[in-house]
């Protein structure tokens, strides 16, 4: 596997000797390899060094030559003079000074890239580096979701967050910063509860701008990773009372809510199948009348062959349509086990109102038990109907 140009970086760079720093590149002094010069050749392609060197040999000059041009035999006793950039930036590796060079880029700490080398330390990080400040650089990205999700959600794009005033991010960050681990999962569990979703994003959006308001722009995204804990001890708390003080008004309002939404969701389910149950009757009514009266012996004659085929349409109809049928039963399996999950969590989270949700949730097994009946008697018409045909096709030939 081709190594990661992070990595070929390191190597050549710790290679060089007498290493000097300009503004915009490092030079200094390489006994070139085979190995060495297959790296050159890949930061070359890269556009990170020349790829024509200066070199001396045996301590004298010899003036330059192409790496494309040189044989393992030319590398003895010469020393190439060889320039590196300083900066790389690439969509999923970097090479820069130092942590302080990358987190000044809004780009690398809304989205972390895993292979990172820093020519102050000259330290290598990739996947399965267990450096800390690493590994809290990677979990950025979390912190920048859970802003941009909150500020999409107020429709302030992706760093402002508008919550009775405009609370807008900068996402830069020092080195420092990264000394403070992110923990969200707390947070990511409130936000996705299926109860509350519009109430949890407000309460978040309050608690970040009674949190930050005072912090400046430039600060906040620091100032809101140094004391993540802090705030999600607020916000959890806040919720806690948000929940305690939740009416029995509101936890009506949902429950009835969700009543209506299933028990249209059932009936949806039958609804969805009457136009076909509807030409179901014209169909074998028009089928029924082409079947003629046959005098004995005409079993093979154009007439019984017509016969025979109305009656194979019948059967072919009705067959389809009760294979329809019987599918809408796993669907309205489904509707029970989701409604019947929700309703038992709001029982067990509001006891005081639980024998009114079971009353909810009985209107709702009683929708379902209802449509199974249509279902079922819909079944059986439609088997019903295929007999009536077939009475009349044997009574054809009586």
């Amino acid at each position: 596997m081709q190594p990661h140009i992070t990595e070929v970086y390191a190597r050549v760079f710790s290679a060089l000797k007498d290493r000097k720093a300009s503004h915009d590149e490092f030079k200094g002094f390489l006994s070139i390899t085979p190995e060495l010069e297959k790296d050159l050749v890949f930061l070359c392609d890269e556009g990170i060094t020349s790829g024509s060197y200066d070199f001396t040999k045996d301590g004298k000059p010899g003036g330059s030559a192409n790496l494309g041009k040189l044989i393992p035999a030319n590398f003895q006793g010469c020393v190439f003079e060889v320039e590196l950039s300083k900066i790389c930036i690439k969509p999923d590796s970097v090479v820069c000074a130092s942590w302080s060079d990358l987190l000044k880029d809004e780009t690398k700490v809304k989205k972390p890239v895993k292979h990172i080398f820093f020519t102050d330390s000259s330290i290598l990080l990739s996947p399965g580096s267990t450096d800390e400040q690493y590994i809290n650089y990677l979990k950025l990205s979390e912190a920048y979701k859970f802003i941009k999700e909150l500020a999409e959600s107020t429709e302030g794009g992706d760093k402002t967050i508008f919550y009775e005033r405009p609370l807008t991010f900068e996402f830069t960050l020092t080195e420092s910063d990264l000394d403070h681990p992110i923990d969200l999962d707390a947070l990511d569990k409130l936000m996705k509860k299926d109860l509350h979703q519009e109430a949890i994003a407000c309460l978040i959006c309050k608690e970040l701008v009674s949190f930050l308001k005072d912090i400046d722009i430039k600060q906040r995204f620091s100032y809101l990773i140094k004391h993540m804990s802090s705030l999600v001890s607020n916000v959890l708390l806040s919720y806690q009372s948000y929940v305690e003080s939740y009416t029995f008004d509101k936890v009506r309002k949902e429950y009835l809510e969700k009543r209506t939404e299933y028990i249209s969701d059932i009936h949806e389910v039958f609804n969805t199948m009457a136009t076909k149950l509807l030409s179901l009757p014209a169909g074998i009514w028009f089928a029924t009348t082409q079947i003629k009266q046959m005098p004995i012996g005409g079993l093979e004659s154009m007439p019984f062959a017509k016969n025979l085929t109305v009656l194979i349409t019948v059967a072919l109809l009705v067959f389809l349509l009760v294979v329809s049928l019987i599918d809408q039963f796993e669907v309205l399996k489904v509707h029970k086990l989701e409604y019947s999950e929700v309703f038992d969590r709001l029982k067990g989270s509001f006891e005081e109102e639980a024998t009114k949700i079971q009353e909810a949730k009985d209107r709702i097994d009683s929708a379902y038990t209802k449509v199974c009946i249509k279902l079922g008697f819909a079944i059986f018409t439609a088997i019903a109907l295929f007999g009536l045909t077939l009475f009349l096709f044997c009574k054809a030939y009586a």
